[in-house]
């Protein structure tokens, strides 16, 4: 007996032919789109790392694609009888999903993350001021491009129903899907190999794509007996504290006008101070990892995280810039005044070569204060003790002195106050001479010479530095310090105590991608 096939069976089978198809279709698209991320991060430079960053471009692109067609579309393709429906419902689902991983490409080539529930607040922050700035012509080539984009979609899913029958007489489909699947296998098989030899060019690339979890030799080969954890860490400080190289500063040469009539002062303690000072605000937390004078000193001046500062030689570019417009520039640290720069990693602060002998630090600290009082315009910097912050007339300064001040609070974390700046935010030593020098009139980017950014319009919220070869992030009231081997510690810096908190990816990601974007440049 022959059993004809039913009209409704016939018709979801073209239909699920229908949906690989155009799954297919979206695919490719996927791969051109997805191509923002290769050119989002640095070229890979050796062949294995070369065949990674290519399988896992099109393996994974093409996975993730098809897995959204069979949860997505594909049920549809047995429920929905109306093809209209269909098309219309598979070419919306399909132009959202798109237009979010384009965006993610967009915003993974700005910060270095991507869209994820855990980077919702982080996301809002780091695109809100963008937003609030669309007029309407903005947001109707917005909507506009939405339309276009949804009308594309249409067009492809038409097409392809109309060519179905030719495209089912193509043979090309398995050899298609197997060069796929053995390019999502081999990146897989590529990444355990390098997580078990340290291999960097590979582990590098592990955050590139979105919803990427690539296999790791820590837990599949620990969980059978085959690594030594113990050995591997070993290993990992070993091959990361070897690795040196030094700093051209700046990165970008700087180009502004400076405003020689204004008067900024800095002054820095390591110390705990009692003394109120009217009309300074403050702000909630202020970032600082250094421990003595000088280092103090060179990192307000140059703006840069300590592992950069201890392998920098050049002249700071606040003083060239200031000196070139003859703005009065000194500095007072550890007993010495100087009226000149600090250019080498390991220079001190010493008086200038005019001057015929060493004056006492009373008289050094003396002479700074009076000029400092005195004089009407300038830059004046000074790394003092409590004592000395105390003997100092800072309400003798005139009310167009600019000032800032930071100081250690009673429970061990420092904080900044000052006159000038807005203090509904952190700060870090690092944001120090970008403010200085927008305050004295130069609009050159801070991200030229500096990894901080200005206090008078800061753009985050959030903080990073580094200091004994680990990473710090600061998002108030957390404090994370991430080692070189991957373990890290999230503090409260309100209590300064530790909290059993999981470390946040995403900011992790933005914060190592602002650095590298500032050295790279």
């Amino acid at each position: 007996m022959i059993y004809n096939e039913s009209p409704r069976r016939k018709q979801i089978t073209q239909q699920v032919s229908w949906g690989h198809w155009f799954a297919f279709a979206n695919i490719l698209m996927a791969i051109a789109i997805s191509s923002v991320y290769l050119f989002s991060t640095p070229i890979a430079d050796t062949p294995i790392s070369f065949i990674y960053l290519i399988t896992t471009w099109l393996g994974h692109t093409a996975f993730i694609t098809f897995l959204g067609f069979v949860i997505l579309i594909m049920p549809l393709c047995y429920q929905l009888t109306n093809l209209r429906v269909l098309k219309g419902v598979a070419s919306l689902i399909a132009a959202i999903c798109l237009a979010l991983l384009a965006f993610d490409a967009l915003l993974y080539n700005k910060t270095g993350f991507h869209i994820t529930l855990s980077s919702a607040e982080l996301l809002r922050s780091e695109t809100a001021g963008q937003i609030s700035a669309f007029g309407w012509l903005q947001w109707f080539y917005l909507f506009l491009l939405t339309i276009i984009w949804l009308m594309f979609q249409l067009v492809v899913a038409n097409a392809i129903f109309k060519r179905i029958a030719r495209f089912q007489r193509l043979k090309f489909g398995p050899y298609l899907i197997t060069s796929l699947v053995v390019c999502f296998i081999t990146s897989h098989a590529i990444h355990i190999w390098a997580d078990a030899r340290l291999y960097t060019p590979v582990l590098k690339q592990d955050n590139m794509f979105p919803l990427s979890y690539p296999a790791t030799a820590k837990t599949l080969m620990a969980r059978y007996g085959l690594l030594d954890l113990n050995q591997r860490q070993q290993q990992e400080e070993l091959q990361y504290n070897s690795q040196t190289s030094r700093f051209t500063y700046p990165p970008q040469q700087v180009y502004c006008s400076v405003n020689k009539a204004k008067k900024v002062v800095v002054l820095a303690t390591l110390d705990e101070i009692s003394t109120e000072i009217p009309g300074l605000g403050q702000n909630d937390f202020h970032l600082n990892m250094q421990t003595d004078n000088q280092g103090l000193a060179r990192q307000l001046l140059y703006g840069i995280p300590n592992n950069l500062l201890q392998i920098t030689a050049g002249p700071a570019v606040a003083t060239e810039l200031l000196s070139a417009f003859d703005v009065e520039l000194i500095t007072y640290v550890d007993g010495k005044l100087n009226t000149h720069d600090l250019s080498m990693a390991d220079a001190s602060f010493v008086q200038s070569s005019d001057q015929a002998e060493q004056p006492t630090r009373e008289a050094a600290f003396k002479s700074f204060s009076e000029r400092l009082l005195q004089s009407d315009s300038g830059f004046y910097m000074g790394v003092v003790s409590s004592e000395e912050l105390n003997e100092f007339d800072l309400e003798g300064l005139n009310n167009d002195t600019n000032l800032i001040l930071i100081h250690k609070l009673s429970a061990g974390q420092f904080i900044l106050r000052s006159n000038f700046v807005n203090n509904d935010t952190i700060s870090t030593n690092e944001d120090v001479i970008p403010t200085v020098l927008f305050e004295f009139g130069c609009l050159a980017e801070a991200m030229k010479y500096s990894t901080g950014q200005t206090l008078q319009n800061p753009n985050r919220q959030w903080l990073v530095s580094t200091y004994d070869n680990n990473l710090i992030v600061v998002k108030y009231p957390l404090k994370t310090i991430i080692a070189t081997d991957g373990s890290y510690e999230v503090i409260d810096v309100n209590s300064n105590t530790k909290v059993l908190l999981d470390i946040d990816t995403n900011l992790l990601s933005r914060s190592i991608k602002h650095l590298e974007d500032f050295s790279a440049r």
